[in-house]
């Protein structure tokens, strides 16, 4: 059995009595999104407080970074990947020389991932590639052809009987 005021409503919460502001990001805030009653720091900001410091750890220790160093290579990089000027929603990653250990930048991860790891890291193998998407070798042997639309589609696997 519910209890129910005389009016026969239910009583509707106000808006500022059941948020509060978190100190960090000044946003209000329904109270399950902090910690316990005194909590003045919303959880969204003490995740992403803890991403950072780990981040800044780790970095530190793996390449050899200072504090603020991070920060003062994505800045000169005015927050691109410094391969395709691509701005991206993830944390850039840090690049380093697999032979010396000198570290070379910040990169997305297409870049770091694939194709720094396609090239192994061998110059000659970027220029070529570059050399190769300005003057295609096939148009000089076979003259100028087309693919259709369907060469862009994604392949179907077939079944073998």
């Amino acid at each position: 059995m519910s209890y129910l005021p005389a009016s026969g409503k239910l009583p509707v919460r106000t808006s500022a009595a059941s948020t509060r502001r978190c100190e960090r990001c000044d946003k209000n805030r329904a109270p399950q999104f902090f910690s316990g009653p005194r909590g003045r720091i919303c959880t969204d900001c003490q995740r992403k407080s803890r991403s950072q410091t780990h981040h800044r750890s780790r970095v530190g220790r793996v390449y050899g970074l200072e504090p603020g160093d991070y920060d003062t290579m994505l800045a000169a990089q005015d927050g691109a990947c410094a391969i395709c000027k691509g701005v991206r929603r993830q944390r850039l990653s840090v690049d380093h020389d697999h032979s010396d250990m000198l570290v070379r930048g910040l990169l997305c991860r297409m870049c770091n991932g694939r194709l720094l790891t396609a090239a192994r890291d061998q110059p000659e193998i970027l220029r070529a590639a570059a050399d190769y998407l300005e003057f295609p070798p096939a148009p000089a042997v076979i003259g100028r052809r087309y693919a259709s639309p369907e060469a862009d589609r994604p392949g179907r696997s077939r079944r073998r009987r």
